[in-house]
């Protein structure tokens, strides 16, 4: 995948289907900076994708997520993963579901009846963070226009395209997540730590611990004001929409492993 069709999808698969364990090559020794591994950055976007639904969410199905970030950090267990397992079920179902199977998807989920499997301990754990994206876009639309009218009308015509519009600009906005959290494709960063003032280490920490990565943006600011000039870098933090999750490449990347 080149950098211009990187930047021009909007669908987060093709681009999670693009990353591997070497992505961060050409950050040479500044890939050690990086808070997260890829493929806890994988798990991360899934995450980003069930927080879109947070308020469809039960109480336990947030807790799984929460864990699911947690196991990402560095050094992190992953144990209490499955202690926190979510079920997930097929077929027809409702948008709390949908949002329920993201959740499990993000985190570890296991499926609510299996031929094989006759309790819960043994079923085999599933985590698939692309799975996570869809069951939570799926959940956003279906929430929005209600179940499909039966039959073959206009009506139900009218529904398809509804959904299928509002689910597409859910997608579009979790490729931002996957830009958010991964650089484009063969990027050579040439990383100055002079750019690690007060400042630029403040806010990126400020983000970290809150959650709240609006400020983002300003950490761009300040780090042009330090002197950064790397055109990737400062768009990352400035994309269109504000768009910004746990995981952001550039926000890592100024704290390190600390």
């Amino acid at each position: 995948m080149t950098q211009a069709e990187w930047f021009a999808t909007t669908n987060p698969d093709m681009l999670l289907r693009t990353v591997h364990p070497d992505w961060f090559a050409g950050f040479g020794e500044h890939a050690e900076r990086l808070k997260f591994l890829v493929d806890d950055r994988l798990r991360l976007f899934g995450c980003a994708a069930a927080r879109m639904v947070w308020e469809f969410l039960s109480t336990d199905a947030r807790s799984a997520v929460l864990i699911s970030e947690r196991v990402a950090a560095p050094h992190a267990k992953t144990a209490n993963l499955r202690a926190a397992a979510i079920r997930i079920s097929y077929g027809p179902t409702s948008f709390q579901q949908l949002a329920i199977n993201a959740a499990g998807w993000a985190s570890a989920g296991m499926y609510e009846a299996h031929p094989t499997y006759r309790n819960l301990e043994n079923r085999p754990v599933l985590f698939d963070p692309a799975e996570a994206g869809r069951n939570a876009a799926k959940a956003i639309a279906t929430r929005a226009l209600g179940p499909c009218p039966p039959g073959h009308s206009q009506r139900t015509a009218r529904w398809h395209q509804g959904w299928t519009g509002i689910y597409n600009d859910v997608r579009a906005t979790q490729t931002a997540f996957v830009r958010d959290i991964f650089p484009p494709p063969d990027y050579a960063l040439q990383f100055d730590p002079n750019w690690l003032t007060s400042t630029v280490v403040a806010l990126a920490r400020q983000a970290d611990e809150s959650g709240d990565f609006s400020i983002v943006p300003i950490l761009a600011d300040a780090l042009q004001d330090a002197g950064c000039d790397d055109e990737t870098l400062l768009q990352c933090c400035r994309v269109p929409g504000n768009v910004h999750v746990r995981g952001n490449w550039v926000v890592d990347l100024v704290l390190g492993r600390e």
